[in-house]
């Protein structure tokens, strides 16, 4: 199975990614974030200017940039192993913050050809493989506010 693109066109639908965060992720809710976009090759996550997600240094809060650059790397993930028995898992992260985020900022993940070389690694069960996909944070001028490097361990289970 390929690429799911019902999931990526449920994810990228407002109204149903909002009902998908209700059950899935009630923090991501709160956030204000959104999948501008999710196809084999990249995800583009949006975050919205929201009071509430400052730090008392008048930016974004790191994490809740964290949880929009992993939704983006995270997205890429659940849409290729989507119906091919692989789970999925965050076993490590890394960040570099550059410029305080104001305004509206775009994490995009364009490493999907990453994902789906180390899903096709995983032939036994039990098989592991783990990927690093790169997140990078712009703002509305395009701008670089941050890089995140996301470790996901891919696995094929014993059924």
């Amino acid at each position: 199975m390929a690429f799911d693109r019902s999931l990526a066109k449920k994810l990228s639908n407002p109204w149903k990614f909002r009902l998908w965060m209700v059950k899935s992720l009630p923090m991501g809710l709160l956030s204000g974030m959104y999948i501008q976009s999710l196809d084999e090759q990249a995800c583009v996550v949006v975050l919205k200017e929201r009071w509430w997600i400052r730090n008392p240094f008048g930016s974004v809060f790191w994490a809740v940039m964290g949880m929009a650059a992993e939704l983006s790397s995270g997205a890429l993930v659940f849409a290729h192993a989507k119906g091919r028995n692989v789970k999925f898992i965050l076993v490590g992260v890394e960040g570099e913050f550059f410029k305080k985020v104001k305004g509206k900022s775009y994490y995009f993940c364009e490493t999907g050809s990453d994902v789906l070389r180390s899903i096709e690694q995983i032939v036994n069960p039990n098989d592991t493989s783990v990927v690093i996909l790169q997140v990078t944070a712009r703002d509305e001028a395009g701008q670089l506010l941050a890089e995140f490097r996301f470790r996901w361990q891919l696995k094929k289970p014993m059924n």
